[in-house]
């Protein structure tokens, strides 16, 4: 057993970044005190060190334009104090990608990071299954594990397709069938959280999967989904087709909130409004008959116009174009042999499309547990590019 005197600060920083990998799927609290502690740690570590701690990357000047524009819509903002608190809340999220990107060097520390990621996410997926067969189940006993069902299903998507990554790539079957368990024994919790927007996001980023590394076998996808579909409970079926019913009352309420979020943007197309009490302010755009109040406009583009101006929305949907060619040029980069590379790379990317597929019918921007995980998953990608090239 270790004396406090014997833990070396690479070691409590390891525990530190493990411990907040493994807290996303389970405690926003614990995972943000992790994830401090860490950084602290990798700051004063790099300075006892002499070396930089975070590394330059293709997306520092889009982070930084970001980040102006946020500061211009505050300034701006008719609620300043509560869209700083907002701006703030998600400009400490950045850090996330840098860390990850700059810490994790070799492959034993990524596997390590992974494993924290993926098996607690695996743990706490069989809780999920075992609470929702004890509840009411169908549509109003979704599942909600340890937070809202919205952000439980951000969680199991971004984590079962990293999950599925490595069941497509070319690790070894005792890898590939843990993998294939983790990413089964969090599919069940997904579709009990009822989430529909992340369902799609999942099925977007598990196509992306098809598509890169077995593309014929996108031939028995679409037959597999249609036999999952009639085989499904009633209350399922109904959730699933609402998807596609323009008429249902929910996707209705959606459009309302979508055509209120192009009105503010027309109001004030330069700035915006700042991160300041969005749906409050939007009831004035709406149509009369719509019916629901939310604190948001459920679509993470509307949302951007709106927070920071057409402006700031050019600049983040050119940061998420410069992620989607990072991570893709990365994915290209490395030999499909070396699989825990490749595979990480593969999720990395599918989890950055699922993310954005959810986010057309979400805020997960404004959601911290899912947005930290997506950073995550930016940094993974990188830290896997880098490995790769110190290895030549």
């Amino acid at each position: 057993m270790y004396s406090l005197k014997k833990i070396s600060w690479n070691q409590a920083f390891t525990f530190f970044l493990l411990l907040f990998a493994a807290a996303t799927s389970f405690s926003i609290a614990l995972t943000q005190i992790a994830l401090t502690l860490a950084v602290i740690l990798w700051i004063g570590l790099c300075l006892k060190e002499k070396r930089k701690p975070f590394p330059r990357t293709s997306l520092d000047w889009f982070f930084v334009a970001w980040l102006a524009m946020e500061v211009l819509s505050t300034l701006f903002s008719p609620g300043r104090y509560l869209a700083l608190e907002h701006f703030v809340k998600r400009a400490l999220l950045v850090p996330i990608v840098y860390l990850i990107a700059g810490s994790v060097q070799t492959k034993k520390q990524l596997r390590w990071l992974l494993l924290s990621l993926l098996g607690v996410m695996t743990i706490v997926a069989v809780i999920g299954i075992v609470k929702y067969h004890l509840g009411p189940g169908g549509l109003e006993g979704r599942l909600k594990l340890f937070n809202h069902y919205m952000t439980s299903g951000g969680l199991l998507m971004i984590n079962g397709l990293l999950a599925l990554a490595f069941v497509f790539s070319r690790a070894p079957r005792r890898v590939r069938l843990i993998a294939l368990a983790a990413a089964v024994l969090m599919f069940f919790p997904l579709i009990y959280t009822y989430t529909r927007s992340s369902w799609l996001g999942y099925l977007a980023g598990f196509t992306f999967i098809i598509l890169f590394t077995r593309w014929k076998l996108i031939f028995a996808l679409i037959p597999a989904v249609l036999l999952a579909f009639w085989s499904a409970p009633s209350s399922l079926q109904d959730r699933l087709t609402s998807v596609v019913d323009p008429w249902h009352p929910n996707n209705i309420e959606r459009t309302y909130m979508w055509q209120a979020g192009v009105r503010m943007v027309e109001h004030s197309p330069l700035y915006g409004y700042g991160d300041s009490e969005v749906g409050k302010r939007s009831e004035p755009y709406k149509s009369p008959q719509a019916k629901e109040r939310a604190g948001h406009l459920h679509n993470n583009l509307i949302m951007f116009a709106v927070i920071l101006g057409i402006p700031g929305l050019l600049i983040i949907l050119g940061l998420f174009i410069r992620i989607l060619a990072t991570e893709w040029i990365t994915l290209r980069s490395l030999a499909a042999e070396d699989w825990l590379l490749s595979g990480t790379a593969l999720g990395a990317l599918a989890a950055f499309i699922g993310f954005q597929i959810n986010g057309l019918f979400e805020w997960n921007f404004g959601d911290a547990e899912v947005a930290m995980l997506m950073w995550l998953t930016v940094g993974l990608s990188l830290a896997a590019g880098r490995i790769r090239s110190a290895a030549g």
